[in-house]
């Protein structure tokens, strides 16, 4: 049996929703992590574990065949988050971790798994601006960019999202990622959308720069006989910025804005949507693209067209940075139903061909045989 453990710290909130304080700290990067070690947990020759942050919930739980370990609390001293973490990782005794996002610490649990617990190491990239430090200098601190490379460098195993990610590395880090692990996504059964239903237009993300929400405010101001959906949560990194924003869509008449939406119910939102915007400069293989692609929903996008699934695939529309091409691809998805109609199911059996379960995971499980 291989004894795995997922060092997520920001995930608990999806294997216990009602927990607080912890859901604003969920992105994509959780999400997949998530995924990936309840799928894990289903074959018996893994013993799965999961290293996440402190939420006052117990020392150590079992959820869904995933033992889930309690480290660091965030309100602590940097000196005591870390020395509680190595703490936690000494105890899980894993014979390899897993790590996924750009961050100082992932840097320094992962030297300290691979030199002093001597346990193997992969590591997941999580966005497009990983594979490049003049895009990673823009976002992250200059501590991160450095130890990053260590990352990037060092793991035993390094895995891409998409072939683009890994090209991207190869180029501009000179290290080819040993996989490309496509997104999971689960539960993807015969689909009961009802396309005459679809009468929203939806925006789903935390609000942070990158994402430009700006690009679905406008569209709301030049279209105010349609239903403007925002899921939107401000998060505490960008505090001011996503105040802001709140704010002015308070001000639209046509903009509905919602801070959260339970896990389990917003699928809902992407049944209703008849097109879904994702505004965002950079992700990496948006997990809210894939779930509106997933409910036939088209997709309308400023910049992010991973692999040019959208053009080989024919499931939406991506503008390339051109805000004029954006406004004009948003007109005509709104006047063409039948374009609305074809785009969105293209898109569901993309994701149900190349993402489902079984597929991902078989590919997942081979990573361990190569260390």
């Amino acid at each position: 049996m291989k004894k795995v453990c997922f060092v997520i710290p920001k995930a608990y909130y999806l294997f216990n929703p009602n927990t607080k304080g912890a859901k604003d700290k969920v992105g994509g990067a959780q999400k997949q992590a998530y995924l990936l070690s309840i799928s894990l947990a289903e074959d018996k020759n893994f013993d799965v574990h999961f290293l996440v942050a402190d939420f006052n919930q117990e020392k150590i739980e079992q959820i869904k065949n995933v033992t889930i370990w309690k480290s660091f609390n965030f309100s602590n001293n940097i000196f005591k988050r870390v020395l509680n973490l190595l703490s936690v990782l000494k105890k899980i005794n894993a014979e390899y971790y897993i790590f996924r996002s750009a961050d100082v610490g992932v840097a320094f649990a992962m030297f300290y798994v691979k030199n002093v617990l001597k346990k193997k190491v992969i590591y997941m990239i999580a966005s497009d601006i990983e594979t490049s430090k003049t895009e990673q200098k823009k976002h992250s601190s200059f501590a991160t960019v450095k130890s990053m490379q260590y990352v990037y460098n060092k793991s035993d195993i390094l895995t891409a999202q998409t072939k683009q990610q890994s090209l991207n590395l190869l180029k501009n880090r000179n290290r080819l990622p040993d996989a490309i692990i496509k997104n999971i996504y689960l539960n993807i059964s015969d689909n009961d959308v009802n396309f005459n239903k679809k009468n929203t237009i939806l925006w789903v993300g935390r609000i942070t720069k990158n994402k430009k929400p700006e690009l679905f405010i406008e569209l709301a101001e030049k279209y105010p006989n349609e239903e403007f959906i925002m899921i939107a949560p401000v998060v505490l990194e960008h505090k001011n910025y996503g105040n802001k924003i709140q704010n002015d869509v308070k001000n639209i008449k046509n903009i509905t804005l919602l801070n959260y939406v339970n896990p389990n119910e917003i699928n809902e939102f992407y049944k209703n949507a008849k097109i879904y915007v994702l505004s965002s400069e950079f992700e990496g293989f948006s997990n809210t693209m894939a779930e509106a692609m997933i409910q036939e929903c088209p997709i309308l996008s400023y910049n992010v067209n991973p692999d040019n699934i959208l053009e080989d695939y024919k499931c939406g529309l991506c503008a390339n940075k051109n805000s004029n091409l954006f406004f004009k691809q948003f007109d005509n998805l709104l006047n063409n139903d039948e374009l609305r109609k074809t785009l969105g199911q293209n898109g569901r059996n993309y994701i149900k061909n190349e993402h489902g379960k079984n597929k991902i995971i078989n590919t997942f499980k081979s990573l361990f045989d190569k260390i």
